[in-house]
């Protein structure tokens, strides 16, 4: 979202860039998709986005026993000089940017940290998200909402509210309106896959707001019109 903020606020169409839309299992393939997609976005004057970026902004490989090993580090090299001769914006996006090799964090011009929503921001979104065509929307508490939901980025609130409304479906037709319950019951549905499958570098909005001193923090909502509101490489 924030990359295609960006292209509007510079005026300039997105090319979105997956690492499966590059990565391929022929050796030497993996750069000529790079170099397409760069080559592309300069044609066409266009902001370039790679999501989850670690994929391809990983480490190099030191100790190179096979040809896949060697392909990685041929894709990553030939990333590294795009990067050194590209003139357009490119934007990456990832969970994990510890993984990134030191030679692509020194190219990038600003790291910007996405925190996980405040109270008064979940708040916000949840009141955005149940459209006001719901049953029993009006008798939400919010705040509470809020409160409950803390460490929950925008997407875990979306996927909350599509379990509290499926559910609510399920019932009998006089019963179909969602309550407060039925979004409590799926906060702990996604708290339960948080805490048993996978894991998260960061659990509470606090302890991205701790971060800030180490890393530039994302614009506020006033900000986004500005063109250095979000920058890549």
């Amino acid at each position: 979202m924030c990359a295609e903020a960006l292209a509007g606020a510079l005026g300039k169409k997105l090319i979105d860039v997956s690492y499966a839309e590059i990565e391929s299992k022929y050796v030497g393939e993996t750069g000529k998709n790079i170099r397409a997609a760069f080559s592309k976005a300069a044609e066409m004057d266009c902001v370039l986005f790679f999501d989850e970026a670690d994929s391809i902004l990983g480490r190099r490989m030191t100790n190179v026993t096979q040809a896949a090993d060697h392909g990685v580090n041929v894709a990553r090299a030939v990333m590294l000089k795009e990067l050194d001769q590209f003139e357009g914006v490119v934007a990456f996006a990832t969970n994990l940017a510890r993984n990134f090799d030191g030679a692509f964090v020194r190219r990038i011009l600003q790291h910007v940290l996405i925190p996980l929503p405040s109270l008064e921001c979940r708040g916000l979104l949840w009141q955005r998200m149940i459209p006001q065509a719901v049953p029993g929307r009006n008798q939400l508490n919010w705040d509470l909402l809020a409160e409950e939901s803390d460490g929950f980025s925008g997407g875990d609130i979306k996927n909350a509210v599509l379990i509290s409304l499926a559910e609510a479906v399920a019932r009998e037709p006089k019963d179909r309106f969602v309550t407060s319950q039925d979004i409590r019951n799926a906060i702990a549905s996604v708290r339960r896959g948080q805490e048993h499958v996978g894991s998260r570098p960061v659990t509470r909005y606090q302890e991205t707001v701790d971060l800030e001193s180490t890393v530039k923090p994302a614009p506020s909502v006033e900000d986004s019109s500005s063109e250095d509101a979000v920058q890549g490489a």
